[in-house]
This record gives structure tokens, sequence and C-alpha cells, in this order.
């Protein structure tokens, strides 16, 4: 294991911790404020129209596909609840919600995966408009498969619609643009505090369940 990526894995284990309560969705008992996501078949949706509600939705949106990559008819589901109907098919037929597979082997027999947000930064809002930056990451592995991570920075866009956040579009930003991998190849004397609070600007930690 290279040292990019000891680093890489520590970073994803306390990603893991604060990304440990994606599975439940509950509200947080006897809050006074609405909870921004319910289920739908199983699919976190986003039914809060807020600054909160919609990096809420990014997030677990993010989580959700990536937790389906390896089943194709999950992936569907997710794809088909999130977005909206004319951009589905995008989604479904480019490189972003597969790309962490690229070196995957032939046969998906056997191979376990892991999935966790680690950041997040709400890049714009509008009553019933958001983009959401998601900094996120995949680790693949299994007997015949090299233990690999996969991290990426997306900015999602969503569209409120029909009482709830809808997916519009997820870009993927330059390998130089997220903070994992960029920051753990870079020279040692370059990984400075000022260096990377510049790259995590605005970005938190997420909050999943009812909004504080």
């Amino acid at each position: 294991m290279t040292g990019a990526v000891r680093v890489a894995v520590a970073l994803v284990a306390v990603a893991a911790l604060v990304a440990i309560g994606a599975a439940g969705y509950a509200t947080v008992g006897g809050t006074r404020d609405p909870n921004p996501l319910r289920l739908k078949a199983g699919v976190p949706v986003g039914v809060l129209d807020s600054p909160a509600g919609a990096v809420s939705a990014a997030d677990n949106y993010v989580a959700a596909e990536d937790g389906a990559l390896l089943s194709p008819a999950l992936l569907r589901r997710v794809v088909q609840t999130d977005w909206m109907a004319a951009d589905r098919q995008s989604e479904l037929s480019l490189t972003v919600p597969s790309a962490a597979l690229r070196t995957a082997p032939g046969s998906m027999d056997g191979v376990r995966l892991t999935a966790a947000v680690a950041g997040d930064r709400l890049e714009s809002y509008a009553p019933g408009a958001a983009r959401v930056g998601v900094w996120h990451e995949v680790t693949l592995w299994s007997s015949s498969l090299v233990p690999a991570q996969y991290w990426s920075l997306d900015t999602v866009g969503l569209m409120w619609s029909g009482g709830r956040w809808q997916v519009t579009s997820r870009v993927v930003a330059p390998a130089a643009q997220t903070p994992v991998p960029y920051w753990v190849n870079r020279a040692p004397g370059e990984r400075t505090s000022a260096a990377l609070s510049e790259m995590l600007s605005g970005m938190s930690a997420p909050y999943y369940g009812a909004t504080p």
C-alpha cells in the first residue's frame, strides 16, 4: 500500500464516521424542524426547499448512487427515483455513476464496495434550484481485485419539482481540484495547512437526518 493510499484510507475512515447515519434517514427525536429526507422505494428523496435541504438531498443522492454501483437494477432504480425524467438516460448512459468500476474485473462475483460522502459545499441556492458540491469516495475490493479507492468532487444540479428535489446534472471536477487524490499526491513541502484550508474552503461534513 502506497503512502498516498494510506492517507486516503485514513481520511475515508473519518468520512465513514460522519456518514454512518446515511442508512437510517430517521427523523431526530424531539426536533421542531422537518426532516429534509423521505424514503421512496428505499431511495432517499429530498423534501425540504431550503439551502440545508438542498445540501442534504445532494449528499444522499450521491451516496445512494455510489452504494448501488454493483447492482445495475438498483442503480437504475436510484436514478429513476432521484433524477428528473428528462435527464435520467444521460446519467445512466454516461460514465459518471460507473467510473469507479473502470478497473473492476469482468465478473462482479465477490466484489465488495463501501462508499462515503466526506464533505459538501453549497455552490448556489434560490427557491426551487440549487447547486451543491459533494466530495465522496468509493472503495472496491475482492479476493481477485486489489483494494482501490476512487475519490471525486461532483457538482450536483437540483430542481424543485413535485414537492421534492430532483437531480438535473452531475459534473465531475478534474482531479487537480479534488482534495483527495490531489492533496496526497503533492510534495510533502506543499502539504501545508493553508493549502488544505484553501481546497476545503466553504466545505463541511455532511449532516444526515433532520436539519439543525
